[in-house]
């Protein structure tokens, strides 16, 4: 049905009363909308939205604390108190939106924290991270550089400068990469790698859709991924020796030139995603073993598996306790070490899917995401202690059921 007024111009003039009053009205609204926006000076309202705000602030409620602070600003502009106060809250909530894995409001909220505190470090740190991840290595240089300038014993300054040098080796190295834009992911490829490409793309796809049903989640956010040659991709940064792929933020892939078979791609790929989705479910507390383990489980299900050097460490009795799987992945250089604590993570991973279900699991992740320690939260969600939970493994695993 057509609601229109159905006049058509021939109908009147600019002389006509109806137009007279069509346009009368208009301005009535238009003045009606402009002194609705003007907003009145008042210092101790202003004073009174500013406490508000700062006990909000205290309490961690940071949205509330922003609004509070912003309407203390209308009603006194410039006010310094209250405009130091909000470009905090803005901080604040940027850490958190960040800390949760929501990168688009966290990005948001950075900004217009330093658009009233240029040299807020956090938000500095937080956009600097973003923009990195996100492929924009050059905005996150210029940004962390102005960190250090700032804050030279920033808490993770030592860290900082040596993702810097990396930014550098790798704005060197991909400055001829070329892209592959889909849906969620920003694909980067040597140009020898234009074949492979797709192949990965689908891989990705395949990985997002079914392991974030199973994993209950699809992330938001454009997930970066770069193809390189194995030179390229040893040149920028010191890997584990013959690492198939790497997360850190991104999903980096040694696959051009590896003769890799599609299998062993999809395997790959499968592993790298899964390590993206438990850093974000757990927001990155979630432990190495764990981390490990479960990205191994989703991976071999395409990769072939060697399980030899596991097989041999419980036939002679030396399996790495534990309690000391973490320190192992972390910092041995041991490669035989590293792959027996990868693959032991990866038999309490198969214990865990056998025993439990993915749905378990990532209530048990989102338990570690809030910093409870892993024995806290088996007990609380798999109704077990952890000394019970590794005597179980032990039993199943020394039985060969868990290879």
């Amino acid at each position: 049905m057509d609601m229109s007024f159905g006049l058509r111009y021939t109908d009147y003039n600019m002389k006509s009363q109806i137009l007279k009053i069509l346009i009368m009205l208009a301005m009535f609204a238009a003045v009606s909308r402009a002194c609705a926006l003007t907003v009145r000076e008042d210092p101790v309202a202003a004073a009174a939205y500013n406490q508000a705000g700062v006990e909000a602030y205290n309490k961690g409620a940071y949205k509330s604390a922003i609004s509070y602070f912003e309407q203390a600003l209308r009603l006194s502009r410039g006010n310094s108190t209250a405009e130091k106060n909000l470009a905090e809250a803005y901080s604040k909530q940027a850490e958190y939106e960040y800390e949760k894995r929501a990168f688009a409001p966290a990005a948001e909220y950075a900004q217009l924290a330093l658009s009233l505190n240029c040299n807020d470090t956090a938000a500095l740190y937080i956009l600097g991270d973003i923009r990195y991840n996100s492929g924009n290595l050059e905005g996150a240089r210029d940004l962390w550089t102005k960190l250090i300038e700032i804050q030279p014993d920033f808490a993770c300054a030592d860290d900082l400068r040596k993702r810097m040098d990396k930014a550098e080796t790798e704005i060197r190295i991909e400055k001829e990469y070329r892209s592959l834009g889909m849906d969620q992911f920003d694909i980067r490829y040597a140009k020898e790698g234009a074949r492979t490409g797709y192949n990965v793309r689908y891989y990705l796809q395949e990985a997002y859709r079914i392991l974030g049903q199973e994993f209950g989640l699809m992330p938001d956010y454009r997930i970066t991924v770069i193809l390189y040659n194995k030179e390229d991709f040893e040149a920028v940064r010191d890997w584990k020796v013959n690492a198939g792929g790497v997360y850190d933020g991104k999903i980096r892939l040694p696959f051009v030139g590896s003769g890799f078979s599609k299998e062993e791609l999809r395997g790959i790929i499968w592993h790298e995603y899964t390590h993206l989705l438990v850093t974000d479910i757990s927001r990155g507390k979630a432990p190495d073993w764990l981390q490990e383990g479960l990205a191994y489980y989703e991976g071999y299900k395409y990769a072939g598996k060697d399980l030899r050097i596991l097989k041999n460490a419980v036939k002679n009795d030396i399996l790495i306790p534990f309690g000391k799987l973490d320190s192992v992945l972390s910092s041995s250089s041991d490669e035989v070490q590293y792959m027996l604590a990868a693959q032991e993570s990866y038999s309490m991973a198969k214990y865990l899917m056998k025993r439990y279900n993915k749905h378990t699991i990532r209530e048990l992740l989102l338990l570690l995401g809030t910093g409870m320690a892993f024995e806290q939260a088996a007990e609380k969600r798999l109704y077990v202690t952890q000394k019970e939970l590794e005597r179980r493994w032990l039993k199943e695993l020394k039985a060969g059921e868990l290879y």
